[in-house]
C-alpha cells in the first residue's frame, strides 16, 4: 500500500480543504506563493481575485501555476496534494454562477460579516474581479498521506 491518496480520497480532501497555496511565475522567473480560498470543482481548482492583482498579471504572461493544499501538524498527520496546472480565466456566466454558489456555501462561516472592516479593505475587495480555473496537467498531480504508511515495530 502506498502513501498516495486514491482519486476519491484526493477529491474529498480537496473539496474540504480550506486554503490553496498558489504559485505563479514572476517576470524575473521567481515563483510567487499566495494563500487563497478556492473550490475544487469539475477536476480543477477555481478561485477569484482582483483583475489587476499581481497573480493575474503573472498568469496573463505565463499560465503555468502550481497548486498545493496541505494539512497536519504531527508527521503522521501530514497530507498534501500538489498539482502543476494550466490556468485560464473563466468568462462563461453559467460557470461563474456555479463557482460563486459553491464558494459561497463553502466559506459562508468565514466571511467578513459582522466585522468592522476598514474602508480601505472594503474598497480593495470591491474592485473588479476575475475567476481563474487551474486544471491539473495529466500525470502532474501528486499526493500523500503519512497515515497510509505501514509502521513496523522497532
Amino acid at each position: 500500500m502506498g502513501v498516495r491518496l486514491t482519486e476519491e480520497e484526493r477529491d474529498e480532501f480537496l473539496t474540504n480543504g480550506h486554503t490553496l497555496i498558489m504559485a505563479t511565475i514572476r517576470k524575473s522567473g521567481e515563483p510567487l506563493l499566495i494563500p487563497i480560498w478556492y473550490v475544487w470543482m469539475d477536476g480543477a481548482f477555481w478561485t477569484s481575485t482582483g483583475a489587476k492583482s499581481p497573480k493575474v498579471q503573472h498568469l496573463k504572461r505565463d499560465p503555468r501555476v502550481c497548486c498545493m493544499v496541505e494539512e497536519g501538524e504531527k508527521w503522521i498527520d501530514l497530507r498534501a496534494v500538489i498539482a502543476n496546472c494550466d490556468a485560464e480565466f473563466v468568462t462563461d456566466p453559467a460557470l461563474i454562477e456555479k463557482f460563486n454558489k459553491v464558494r459561497g456555501a463553502k466559506y459562508k462561516a468565514f466571511g467578513r460579516e459582522g466585522l468592522a472592516v476598514p474602508e480601505a479593505t472594503q474598497k480593495h475587495y470591491a474592485r473588479e474581479g476575475v475567476i481563474i480555473r487551474m486544471t491539473p496537467r495529466p500525470g502532474e498531480i501528486r499526493s500523500w498521506y503519512n497515515r497510509k504508511i505501514r509502521m513496523t515495530a522497532a
